[in-house]
């Protein structure tokens, strides 16, 4: 919009100065309302902040609401030369008694060898081909005239149809041909076996090498792992078994028909740790809608969430379900007082008896757990489904809250609008008018210089 200025040549008044001040005190009513939009943008930002602390108090009670993951396990191996073994927290306590047979193992072919890496392997004037199979895949490759050793060593590697078989050259030192072409399986496993077959017409004949399937030599075999788990036989084609015990990975180290033991126990320090997690969590939420309700005694400020009822039903039901009896537990261990957490009376906060806690986990780990997992009314239960609730994206109560704060500073917004289209227009309106009392005021000073001339005159 196009900006008028007032001159006061004639009266002396800075017009501009004034109209300035006129609209400021036309302006005070949108003030008020950016002041308000304001304040919605903060509610929106410290439900949001809220939501992700919540998030975390849901991942928290996560680790505590099943039994497969309340009970965190810790495993040892007898002899770690034999195997080693990780589990998750649904893996079964238990001993188990693995014998390692044999190794899982890829297939290894060797050549007989040339004089050098450069030695021209097909010098006949003409292409010749060279033939395997690997893991029941054919590839015959085209080897040209005056492919050397390495290049068929690459021709083998940048094959784009390669069906899993790396090839290099070693120089061994044996012999007048100590460089050898080396084919190795990428994956073990019986099935992956290496054959040089009967297409090959590299056979030594005609200023060729020799690479037809008489000139390798097999140094290793492809071959399953084979072990007994408790009396149960047990093959595979590698040596790290994710499928047999559940929740456990086996990887094993050697064979030859040697043993070790696997013991799978409930790890208290790491059950401990979780219910330490979910009580820093639970007080994290709490932290953060104490600091955004508190009124501020000195400076007279409110938190921006106070008067919000959205946050204070949060709070309220968060405390009643960490105060609540679970149904069905012993009278000795159906609250969480019972495991030595308490709520402090004036900060709301859980408070955790290390000891208590750790004699409850020592001597009735089972009551501890069903306290946290019981599926209908268990402490982590209850927690995680609150908050799946509430968090909904659809119609939780923080999104439904945070959507009617958007809608209203939508509505604040239209109105500043229309007001400050008002102003604009006011404020055309008093140039327009002030101009014309400038206007008229000059003509009054004209007649009256006259007249005042006039008069001398006569």
């Amino acid at each position: 919009m196009a900006t008028f200025t007032v001159g006061g040549l004639s009266t002396g008044i800075d017009y501009n100065d004034l109209i300035a001040k006129l609209i400021e005190a036309k302006r005070q009513p949108i003030n008020i309302l950016e002041k308000k939009k304001t304040s919605y943008n903060n509610k929106i930002t410290q439900y949001s902040n809220l939501s992700s602390k919540l998030s975390s108090l849901k991942s928290a009670a996560d680790k505590l609401k099943t039994s497969s993951n309340f009970y965190a396990k810790s495993v040892a191996v007898s002899d770690a030369t034999v195997l080693d073994a990780t589990v998750t927290s649904s893996a079964g306590i238990g001993n188990y008694s693995v014998t390692v047979t044999t190794l899982a193992s890829e297939e290894q072919e060797v050549h007989s060898g040339v004089a050098a890496s450069t030695t021209v392997i097909n010098n006949s004037g003409s292409s010749k081909v060279f033939q395997y199979t690997y893991a029941g895949t054919q590839r015959s490759l085209t080897v040209v005239n005056g492919t050397t050793l390495e290049g068929l060593r690459d021709l083998i590697n940048d094959d784009t149809s390669n069906p899993g078989v790396t090839a290099t050259i070693v120089n061994d030192g044996v012999g007048a041909t100590p460089y050898r072409l080396i084919l190795k399986g990428n994956d073990s496993g019986s099935t992956k076996t290496i054959t040089i077959d009967a297409g090959t017409t590299l056979d030594g004949t005609g200023s060729t090498t020799n690479f037809t399937s008489s000139t390798f030599t097999q140094k290793k075999t492809a071959a399953d792992s084979d072990i007994t788990i408790d009396g149960l036989q047990v093959k595979r084609s590698g040596n790290s078994i994710t499928d047999v015990i559940s929740g456990m990975t086996i990887t094993l180290e050697k064979d030859g028909a040697v043993s070790s033991k696997i013991t799978v126990t409930a790890d208290r320090d790491a059950i401990k740790e979780q219910i330490n997690d979910f009580v820093t969590a639970y007080n994290d939420v709490v932290d953060l809608i104490a600091a955004n309700t508190d009124y501020n005694s000195t400076t007279k400020v409110s938190g921006v969430l106070t008067g919000e009822g959205t946050a204070r039903n949060i709070q309220n039901k968060l405390r009643s379900i960490i105060s609540g009896t679970v149904s069905g537990q012993p009278s000795d261990m159906n609250i969480l007082a019972q495991l030595g957490i308490t709520t402090d009376s004036e900060t709301g906060k859980l408070e955790v008896s290390s000891s208590t806690l750790e004699t409850k986990l020592s001597a009735d780990l089972t009551d501890v757990a069903t306290l946290f997992t019981t599926a209908t009314n268990g402490v982590a239960n209850q927690i995680y489904d609150y908050i799946t609730e509430i968090t909904s994206t659809v119609d939780g109560s923080i999104t439904l809250r945070e959507k009617g704060l958007q809608d209203v500073i939508e509505s604040i917004d239209s109105t500043i609008r229309n007001m400050e289209y008002r102003l604009d227009q006011t404020k055309d309106d008093l140039v327009r008018r002030f101009t014309a009392l400038e206007s008229l005021i000059s003509g009054f000073n004209s007649v009256g210089s006259f007249l005042s001339n006039f008069s001398k005159m006569a």
